[in-house]
């Protein structure tokens, strides 16, 4: 997808706003899979809510905490409160597809 956006540009005289193309591409499974991974910053092996909540603003969301809640509700089998990397993380992977975040 091809998404036109206004940018400002600094290089002139008179700082002006122009129109630029850019491609909006999905992100990939392994891609969303790496970002959570990134943000278990305990080193615990598990995805706390905070930890959640973080994760959903790297990928753009407005309503981080409510991602982080439908998260949980989604991908936590076990229902501990957490996500587990090494069981739990592709059913969470599959939920932040769903959601349809762009690069």
């Amino acid at each position: 997808m091809v998404r036109e956006i206004r940018v400002p540009c600094w290089n002139t005289k008179e700082p002006t706003v122009v129109d630029k193309k850019v491609q909006i591409i999905p992100w990939t499974k392994e891609q969303i899979m790496e970002v959570f991974k990134s943000f278990d910053k305990d080193g615990d092996g598990r995805l706390s809510k905070e930890e959640l909540k973080a994760a959903f603003k790297k990928f753009g969301s407005r309503w981080s905490s409510f991602r982080a809640w439908r998260a949980l509700w989604h991908a936590d089998a076990n229902k501990d409160g957490f996500i587990s990397i090494d069981d739990e993380i592709g059913e969470l992977t599959s939920y932040a597809l769903k959601c349809g975040y762009k690069l």
